[in-house]
This record gives structure tokens, C-alpha cells and sequence, in this order.
């Protein structure tokens, strides 16, 4: 091992690489040794932000969460996780650079919140989300998948929160969430096959797709040719569409990202650019670091440490130089 920040990882970009960097600090910073990582070829690395034992907390230090609160929920989710959930124990405990657990940072402590004063849940909320109409917040949920996703899309990929209200009128809506650090937003595609075995688009997001009418004739035609992808952009939109529909339900998508992540951009553009005319407003992005710096400027007095120690850790970059 070269140092006690681990080593780099080549496929690193230099966003990433710094991201890397930052959660090794936070490592060091609790007192936590590298986890070592045997590669597919039999060789063993020590990239600095993986530990283990994540889940079995030392001396009042939750690991990979900032808060008590944070790490109890995750347990009940890995204790109680149903055959269609997708969330992994040891990404959630034991790697400090994903963006799971990050989530579990973030929306637990408003999740605590809400439960201790919707008010003041919805006061946040609405600081940190401006412009959506919320009249009052009535829920905060994580790694949500809908118990039907079977008869919507066939996707069972997670919304990493969900955030629930009501508008001035009581009519219910949602704001799906999905949280991004370093990673990119990905380009795994759903597909079904035909009977000759090609891949073919998932006959449930076509039949949503065509349900929604949510995106131009045209892209629609290339998604039904197999010509333009279903990657998980598209995937989740339309998780989240299909759903808000079903339950008549107001729906909206964002991306929470930090400000420098180099790919959520384009990968926005991909998909609002073949968006029909009622549908381009309804996923944006919103930067990670105004997200927080929103609630720390309006959340209670005993959050606040919380959420200033969450941007300490993902998204203060001048510690790098210190190192």
C-alpha cells in the first residue's frame, strides 16, 4: 500500500479519482482501515474507500453513516429486504464512495424530521425544492420501488427516495429522487426476447410508453426499432410516469448530483431532448451542494451538524489539498 489515502484506480476519471480521494480522508478520519479488494485476476488492491465490519459500529462512530438514525434504518432495510429490492449490504456498509449509502445520509435526517414536525419537514423541503407544489409534505421514503412495478414497467429499479406532498388543493403528488456521486447514471438497457432470441425493448415499458405518450413520434419509433435504448435515464422516468399515473398521482424526476459530476448533463439531455412538449419539465437536475446548503440554512439547530457534516464529507473538495 503506497500511502494510507490507498491506492489509485486506474479507470478513474478525475472527477471520480477525487471522490475517491475525499471518502479515503473521511476513513481516516474515523479511524477505519482499508478493507483489501481481490480483483477478478487474483490480485489484491487497497483502494481507500472500502472498509469493513461497516455494519457493527465502534466507539459511537456509525461507519459509512453519519448519524444512528441512518445506520438502524439501513439494518431494518437489509433485515427486512423483499425479493424485489435491489439494496446491496455490503455497498451500503462497507463502501464509502457510493451513492446508496449517501442517500441514507441525506434522507434519513429529513425523514427524522418529518416525523418529529411535518411543518418543518415541508419548510425544508420546499427551501431545497423550490418551484414544485408542495403545500405539505406527507412522507420521505428510501429505495423505493413500487410493490406493483410488475404491472407498470417491469423495471425494479429504485427510486433512492421519494419524496411525498400535497398541493394547495390536497391533491397528492411525488418527487422522485435519484442520487448520484461518482457514478455515472448508466447504460445497462432493459430488454426482452423475441423467439429467435434477439433483444428486443420489454414489451411492459413499450405498452407504458405508448400508454404515457411521453415522448416524440419519432423517438418512440426508434424505441420501438430497437434503435435508441432504454438506459436507466429513460428507465426510471418512466418507473416513475407510469406509477404517478396508476396512482393519479402528480410526478416529477430529479437527478441530485454534486455540481462538477461530468456526465448527468448529457445524460439528462439524452433523454428531454425525445421528451414530448408536456413532459421536458417534469426530471431535472439539481445540484447536489444548493440542495444542501438549503437545508442547513433552514433546518432545526440539532440537524444542522448533521447536514454540514454530510457536505464536509461529499462535498468539501479543498480538504484535498491538505493531503
Amino acid at each position: 500500500m503506497k500511502n494510507i489515502l490507498g491506492e489509485e484506480y486506474k479507470g478513474d476519471s478525475k472527477f471520480v479519482a477525487k471522490c475517491r480521494k475525499l471518502q479515503s480522508i473521511y476513513r481516516i478520519e474515523i479511524g477505519e482501515e482499508i478493507c483489501p479488494y481481490t480483483d477478478r485476476n487474483g490480485n489484491v488492491h487497497y483502494y481507500g474507500n472500502y472498509i469493513e465490519n461497516g455494519d457493527t459500529p465502534k466507539d459511537g462512530c456509525w461507519k459509512n453513516f453519519l448519524t444512528e438514525d441512518a445506520f438502524k434504518h439501513a439494518n431494518e432495510r437489509v433485515e427486512n429486504k423483499k425479493k424485489y429490492e435491489t439494496i446491496e449490504k455490503d455497498r451500503l456498509f462497507n463502501n464509502l464512495l457510493s451513492s446508496q449509502p449517501m442517500a441514507f445520509n441525506l434522507f434519513c435526517p429529513l425523514r427524522q424530521i418529518f416525523g418529529e414536525s411535518p411543518e418543518t419537514a415541508t419548510r425544508v423541503i420546499k427551501a431545497a425544492l423550490p418551484g414544485y407544489p408542495i403545500h405539505e409534505v406527507t412522507g420521505v421514503e428510501l429505495e423505493f420501488i413500487p410493490e406493483n412495478y410488475k404491472d407498470l414497467t417491469g423495471d425494479k429499479s429504485a427510486m433512492d427516495a421519494i419524496i411525498r406532498f400535497e398541493d394547495e388543493h390536497g391533491k397528492g403528488g411525488f418527487i422522485a429522487v435519484e442520487t448520484k456521486y461518482s457514478e455515472n447514471l448508466g447504460t445497462n438497457v432493459a430488454y426482452d426476447r423475441d423467439k429467435d432470441g434477439k433483444k428486443i425493448p420489454r414489451a411492459k415499458s413499450v405498452n407504458a410508453i405508448k400508454e404515457l405518450q411521453c415522448f416524440t413520434p419519432n423517438t418512440e419509433k426508434n424505441i420501438m426499432e430497437g434503435n435508441t435504448p432504454l438506459t436507466q435515464i429513460y428507465r426510471n422516468f418512466l418507473l416513475s410516469e407510469t406509477y404517478g399515473l396508476k396512482k393519479e398521482l402528480q410526478s416529477y424526476s430529479i437527478i441530485l448530483a454534486p455540481k462538477e459530476h461530468p456526465t448527468t448533463e448529457t445524460e439528462l439531455k439524452s433523454l428531454v431532448d425525445n421528451l414530448s412538449d408536456g413532459y421536458k419539465d417534469k426530471i431535472k437536475r439539481v445540484y447536489l451542494e444548493d440542495f444542501v446548503n438549503a437545508i442547513i440554512n433552514n433546518c432545526p439547530d440539532k440537524y444542522r451538524v448533521v447536514f454540514e457534516r454530510f457536505y464536509d464529507r461529499y462535498l468539501n473538495f479543498e480538504k484535498l489539498e491538505k493531503y
